[in-house]
């Protein structure tokens, strides 16, 4: 098979990337490196990787050239969400709405679960996956402490469940919604019309299982979950940090707006995504720097995720050099192809349930990357690419719930749980011993559950809603 050595080894070197950078322990020059500069695995380990493919000729300078060309517009809009993501956390907003749920849950534990998974699922929806776990897992800690929740498992479970469900509604909720987007030509409209449906579904299959889990735990029926049991009632903490809707939230609010407007413009006009993160980034720098509440400008800056220039152009380019090889074109591309062909039942779960694996083993980035180049050589009919299109944003999106390797969100999630809850145990000594909070493996178990649950029923809702296409089609 004409280029399967190269596929090989790139395949290889995604994997070995990956587990080195999610890997939990550290050499002391390595812990010294990230406290200092912030600098972390997924800084160079990538780079060393890329060195050595095209010092051994693996990967080809014109796969480099054009996964820059194609592919920097996109690290530049992470970059832009970085910014704003600063100022939605500096200003408050956050705080203030999940401060005003705690207060609606009115004491019930249970309540106070389910309305912050939907709270965060609205964040979700209108800004990003990465954003909403950045900025809302240290709250959802905070509270947990104030409010006497020992047992934070299911919140924070939960929490992370819904930050990368509704995520696939619209073209900003995640990167890897970008860059398949961008391969199959989807703008911010389309992208729209064609994945909220499906987000809507995946998210109330989510909550409805969420619904269901918290009353089999307070009546003991859930018997292989009863770690994640929680208290039937919290304390309503006494003090809201931001017991108002402020200025510095009410513009962040419109300058995050008017960046999802610009999004919209931008890729409807098939423009470079520079028109859109360029101008969000110079406008909230600049009201960053006049604004009272906001100290140094420096601040934003030195928080924006440098790494993922390294991390990401890198799989960008492994992803690029892998769609050239031969393995690609003449072996793997006529092979979904006929295994896509006419079948809408194995295209609807196989994108579902592939790309969710696969996110699993490469990191959503680079499997986004992967998929993309290989979803325009598939010649496939309109409602097939129609259900493998969605399929593929749905797994992507929701293959995140399972392990801390199918996304950097789940990467920060257990970094933020950890800092925050360092804090909060430096602030109320006695507590750590108390505080019971969720490990990798809680996740694979809870989120494999959801993961299969909200697999199947979007699957099974793509490969309706496919049928009723073809009637309509046949009709007129």
């Amino acid at each position: 098979m004409n280029g399967l050595p190269v596929a090989g080894v790139i395949i290889l070197l995604n994997l070995l990337c990956v587990s080195l950078i999610v890997k939990r322990s550290r050499f002391e020059w390595e812990k010294r490196l990230r406290k200092r500069f912030g600098v972390d695995r997924h800084w160079w380990i990538p780079l060393i990787a890329l060195f050595l493919c095209l010092a051994f000729s693996v990967v080809s300078f014109s796969s480099v050239r054009a996964a820059f060309l194609e592919k920097f517009e996109i690290i530049v809009l992470i970059f832009a969400f970085g910014v704003m993501a600063e100022g939605l956390r500096s200003s408050g907003l956050f705080q203030h709405l999940a401060y005003r749920i705690v207060e609606k849950g009115d004491g019930s534990t249970s309540r106070l679960i389910l309305y912050m998974f939907v709270l965060t699922s609205a964040i979700t929806f209108f800004t990003s996956n990465d954003i909403v776990v950045y900025v809302l897992t240290p709250i959802i800690v905070s509270i947990c402490f104030q409010a006497g929740i020992r047992n934070t498992k299911l919140i924070l479970l939960s929490q992370f469940i819904a930050a990368n469900t509704l995520s696939m509604g619209m073209l900003i909720g995640s990167p890897t919604n970008l860059i398949i987007a961008e391969s199959v030509g989807l703008d911010f409209f389309s992208y729209l019309l064609l994945m909220i449906v499906p987000a809507l579904i995946a998210f109330g299959s989510s909550f409805v299982l969420l619904k269901l889990t918290v009353k089999l735990l307070q009546k003991g029926k859930l018997p292989f979950f009863s770690d994640l049991k929680f208290e039937e009632s919290y304390s309503v903490p006494e003090d809201n940090p931001e017991p108002r809707f402020t200025s510095q939230m009410r513009d962040w609010s419109i300058i995050f707006g008017f960046f999802v407007a610009l999004v919209a413009v931008v890729t409807f006009r098939n423009f470079s995504l520079l028109w859109c993160s360029v101008p969000a980034i110079t406008i909230s720098l600049f009201y960053w720097h006049l604004s009272e509440r906001h100290v140094d400008i420096r601040e934003p800056l030195q928080n924006l995720p440098y790494g993922i220039f390294f991390f990401g152009m890198t799989f960008f380019i492994f992803a690029e050099q892998f769609a050239r090889t031969g393995f690609v074109n003449t072996d793997l591309v006529p092979f979904l192809q006929n295994l896509f062909h006419g079948n809408h039942a194995i295209t609807s779960f196989t994108g579902v349930f592939a790309s969710g694996i696969t996110v699993n083993l490469f990191l959503d980035l680079p499997s986004a990357a992967i998929i993309a180049e290989i979803l325009p050589k598939l010649e496939l009919g309109t409602v097939t690419e129609h259900i493998l299109t969605q399929a593929t944003l749905v797994g992507l999106n929701i293959g995140t719930y399972l392990t801390s390797i199918g996304a950097l969100a789940g990467l920060i999630w257990f970094d933020e749980i950890r800092l925050q809850r360092t804090k909060e145990e430096s602030q109320t000594p006695g507590l750590e011993e108390e505080m019971i909070f969720p490990d990798r493996i809680d996740l694979l178990r809870y989120g494999l559950l959801h993961f299969l649950f909200t697999g199947i029923i979007s699957a099974l809702f793509i490969l309706v809603e496919a049928g009723l296409i073809g009637i309509l089609t046949t009709a007129l």
